[in-house]
């Protein structure tokens, strides 16, 4: 079955860090470098009891970012990085 939707979230604070901040590793302070993952979940996972957002049965590709430390190797989600 193909992927038919994406999505992608942030709260504002994670949007602000992604869009504004200078990404350094909090452990060593060395420079972070961005990655793009993805999973693949089905589309009901998303779906809220008032408005279904994607059709049952279809699978939703939800991308989100990791950062790697250049130096000690850490990683981090921006939902780490941003708090």
């Amino acid at each position: 079955m193909s992927v038919q939707s994406f999505r992608y979230d942030f709260t504002a604070k994670e949007l602000a860090y992604f869009l504004f901040k200078k990404k350094t590793c909090p452990k060593c302070g060395g420079q972070m470098k961005k990655g793009k993952c993805c999973e693949t979940i089905d589309g009901s996972v998303y779906n809220t009891n008032s408005v279904p957002l994607y059709i049952q049965g279809r699978q939703v590709k939800h991308y989100f970012y990791r950062f790697t430390c250049q130096e000690c190797g850490a990683e981090f989600t921006l939902t780490e990085l941003s708090k």
